[in-house]
């Protein structure tokens, strides 16, 4: 017989996937709400192009799908796909933490190199995805990898519009850094 365990049944329920993708949201609002004026940089989309509100638009959009599936999709608990995603996710989850607190504490005006950015210019964004697939492993969902792929590609076409504004605001100094650190950790 064809196992079909990793394309869940969508059911409501109190432990499903929505439990740790609300938490890496609430992370998000609890360091924008601590650090206002970073939370207000990083929400600043006054310099996006056509193409980057185009990609942003879908990164949200599809943000909000994988948000609601979330809901419907319950964890495999007892199971070794439970064991696995959950440490992925929980070990995403702390370095997504370090990710927003190193850019909370570090000055405004210049480009992030310290903490976890040392080894990635962009951690919230590749400790997220790793969150969410952590999620999709715990719960083994067809389901939400059918949403995280697009979601992570979408927000891929957002990333590299950042960078562009990035070079353009920071110049030589962001440009020497991007030389020397991954755009997503090890990659």
């Amino acid at each position: 017989m064809l196992d079909l365990s990793f394309f869940t049944t969508l059911k409501l329920g109190w432990l499903n996937a929505w439990i740790p993708a609300f938490g890496m949201v609430v992370i998000q609002f609890v360091y924008m709400a601590l650090f206002r004026e970073v939370g207000k940089r990083a929400v600043d989309t006054s310099w996006y192009t056509p193409r980057d509100k185009f990609w942003a638009m879908v990164s949200t959009f599809l943000q909000i799908v994988l948000l609601v599936l979330s809901i419907f999709v319950p964890f495999k608990l007892g199971t070794a796909w439970f064991l696995i995603g959950s440490t992925i996710f929980a070990l995403s989850f702390a370095a997504f933490i370090w990710a927003f607190h190193s850019y909370g504490i570090d000055p405004a005006g210049k480009t992030i190199k310290s903490g976890i950015y040392r080894w990635s210019r962009n951690p919230m964004y590749f400790f997220f995805f790793a969150g969410m697939f952590g999620t999709c492993i715990a719960s083994a969902s067809l389901w939400l990898l059918i949403v995280i792929v697009p979601f992570v590609i979408a927000t891929h076409f957002t990333i590299l519009g950042e960078e562009r504004y990035c070079a353009q605001t920071y110049g030589k100094e962001y440009l020497e850094y991007k030389a020397k650190t991954p755009r997503y950790l090890l990659f």
